[in-house]
């Protein structure tokens, strides 16, 4: 199934837990956590794999946001932590999926907060940018108050079992488990109710080809999460980092307009790597062009390296997204083409630019 959903991820295994925390906070006794998710998956949840990379860190350098993540755990009492692990579809997934299935850009409950003017100004700027038609993506934010609301739990849970993103539950079950969700949320304090963890990403989706009537009658959606917008402001690329997101995550809907998705490699891996890294090139192409964010290439690469996966060795995963190294060259190679534009102030088409990059992807994975 071609993936129709890209993720751009601030953690992902081996990153994040020292061993330590994992111990302390696993002494708890909490409520009955929901089914296992399955094997299908039209999202990955990096933060799922923060949790189980936790005991085997990676071997890959930390990124910027390590130290800021390591604190958001280390915050937790012991049975906040085990109520996490134990309910973490629930806790990890519902405000993702919730924009997802239930989102629209002009309900309240999905506009955007923090950084609202210079994610809208960005990506109207994008629009402008980029030759492909864009006025039917729909921005919008993903917020943590959607724990707070059991109604809000248990009709994102029954929408995942209906697609396919959670094994079968019954009813009764989803609402058992959104309730306690639901009352054990509402019972801590506004650190743990807002905690970053909920709503640290943001992502690109687009329904083509997809054959799932839910999903198929979805919109094309831009979608910030409050928590990586927090981040990016606690280590100090407040000011650059939602901007420079915000491009990666509209280079992916250039791809789904020109179909790059369905002419890739047939390995998952190399496939997302491709993608990924290409959407890291235009990025940074147009963030560092004259008509776009005119941006120091270095802060720009800080941005892309402190957001993604820069600690990111898994290599058979299919949501591997390229190693430090690699995505490093990617940035610098948008960062030279914009540099080399002759005027100064010419775009090129983004088909163009993409076969440029394929030309030279090659050399960006192997250096």
């Amino acid at each position: 199934m071609k993936r129709t959903l890209q993720w751009s991820a601030a953690f992902v295994a081996g990153t994040l837990l020292p061993l330590g925390l994992v111990g302390t906070a696993a002494t708890a006794a909490p409520a009955p956590s929901i089914a296992p998710q399955s094997e299908r998956s039209l999202v990955e949840l990096p933060a799922k794999d923060a949790l189980e990379g936790a005991v085997a860190p990676s071997e890959c350098g930390a990124t910027l946001l390590d130290g800021y993540i390591d604190q958001l755990f280390a915050d937790m009492s012991d049975v906040q932590f085990a109520f996490l692990v134990a309910h973490q579809d629930a806790l990890l997934a519902v405000p993702t999926y919730d924009a997802l299935f239930f989102g629209t850009a002009g309900d309240p409950d999905y506009a955007l907060d923090s950084h609202a003017a210079q994610l809208r100004n960005t990506y109207r700027d994008l629009q402008r940018f980029w030759d492909i038609e864009s006025d039917d993506i729909q921005l919008m934010a993903m917020h943590s108050d959607s724990l707070l609301d059991a109604t809000r739990i248990a009709r994102t849970l029954e929408a995942m079992v209906d697609t396919g993103e959670l094994p079968f539950m019954s009813d009764a079950a989803i609402a058992t488990e959104a309730q306690t969700v639901a009352t054990f949320m509402q019972a801590q304090d506004a650190a743990f109710q807002d905690n970053p963890l909920w709503t640290l990403n943001a992502y690109a989706f687009s329904a083509e080809g997809e054959t799932d009537p839910i999903i198929a009658a979805l919109p094309d959606k831009l979608v910030f999460g409050d928590g990586i917008l927090a981040a990016y402001d606690a280590i100090g690329l407040g000011d650059v980092g939602p901007r420079v997101i915000m491009a990666h995550e509209f280079a992916h809907h250039v791809q789904f307009e020109l179909g790059t998705f369905d002419n890739g490699p047939s390995d998952p891996a190399e496939a997302t790597r491709r993608t990924e890294l290409m959407a890291d090139a235009m990025a940074s192409y147009y963030a560092t062009h004259k008509r776009g964010l005119a941006l120091n290439s270095k802060r720009v690469t800080d941005a892309l390296l402190s957001f993604y996966t820069v600690g990111d060795c898994s290599f058979a995963s299919p949501g591997h997204h390229g190693t430090p190294l690699q995505r490093e060259r990617a940035a610098d190679w948008g960062a030279d083409l914009a540099a080399a534009a002759q005027p100064r102030s010419l775009v090129l088409p983004a088909e163009r630019v993409i076969e440029l990059f394929e030309e030279d992807l090659a050399e960006i994975i192997s250096g």
